[in-house]
């Protein structure tokens, strides 16, 4: 479970993830790699699998050096029971989040590719639909000349009854945030069921609606409001059987300037704050 979102402040677009998981989990420093079809370099965030000795394939979160960045987030259902995904399924799923910012260079061609893949997980084989419902958020300019910022927000639900497998909330301006609840696909988890994801995003709304900046963001990274909990947004809690904070990325980018990368592994931001990322996109 994660709170994602973004921030257009000026000339500046913010783009963040709190990654919160139950199992300890070891994250890596983040890694400057290559890119593909006009991206020269990306920052991607990358973390071990179960057993801690193997990179998982993919990223959690990443930006290039073109300004797209990439953010996303479990999404939580009243049918969680009828989604199942193999270990295959879900490498495919996070190679797909780093193609995002790999191989594109404008927020739109890369929330397409992303669209693309839910609806038929293009690996070269017999079309299929990825089988768990998602969330992701993709940022940067729709345009070559980075005139026109843009953060696409992205539901996926396998089979909706009566309704597009995805649904798009686009911002331009100002700030959108989000947990782990749909806003706009059906059968979202209700409050009694999983009330941590509606109590962050009202906090978070409430932080971002008073102070819509990079200061904003990081007083809401380490935000815990109700205590050292997991209903916090910064989640800390006594019990294994909870999720915790273990990973924070903040990616600022501007159309004059190379992205900064901010972050903290294997921790929370209060206990441990950020930190810039000093490795070079260019």
């Amino acid at each position: 479970m994660c709170t994602v979102g973004v921030v257009f402040d000026g000339g500046d677009i913010y783009t963040f993830k709190q990654c919160d998981l139950i199992p300890a989990t070891t994250f890596n420093e983040p890694d400057v790699r290559g890119g593909y079809n006009g991206v020269g370099t990306y920052i991607a965030m990358t973390r071990k699998d179960h057993s801690g000795k193997k990179d998982s394939p993919g990223i959690w979160a990443g930006v290039n050096d073109s300004g797209v960045a990439f953010v996303a987030a479990d999404s939580y259902t009243t049918t969680s029971s009828n989604y199942a995904t193999t270990n295959v399924e879900v490498q495919a799923l996070f190679e797909a989040y780093e193609a995002s910012i790999s191989s594109y260079t404008s927020a739109r061609d890369a929330a397409d590719s992303l669209i693309n893949f839910y609806r038929t997980m293009d690996k070269g084989k017999k079309p299929m639909i990825f089988p768990a419902p998602d969330i992701s958020l993709i940022s940067g300019w729709s345009d070559a000349e980075k005139t026109q910022p843009i953060a696409i927000f992205i539901e996926y639900m396998p089979n909706p009854y009566n309704q597009d497998s995805i649904r798009v909330i686009e911002r331009s301006d100002h700030f959108f945030v989000s947990t782990n609840n749909f806003l706009l696909q059906p059968n979202s988890v209700n409050y009694p069921a999983n009330h941590s994801t509606y109590l962050r995003l009202r906090r978070a709304e409430t932080i971002l609606q008073s102070e819509p900046s990079s200061t904003g963001i990081k007083s809401l990274l380490s935000d815990q409001y109700y205590g050292r909990t997991e209903l916090s947004i910064c989640r800390e809690t006594a019990y294994e059987t909870e999720f915790h904070t273990q990973a924070t990325a903040l990616f600022t980018v501007n159309a004059g300037t190379e992205p900064v990368c901010e972050y903290q592994i294997n921790n929370n931001p209060k206990a441990n704050p950020l930190s810039v990322f000093t490795g070079n996109t260019k």
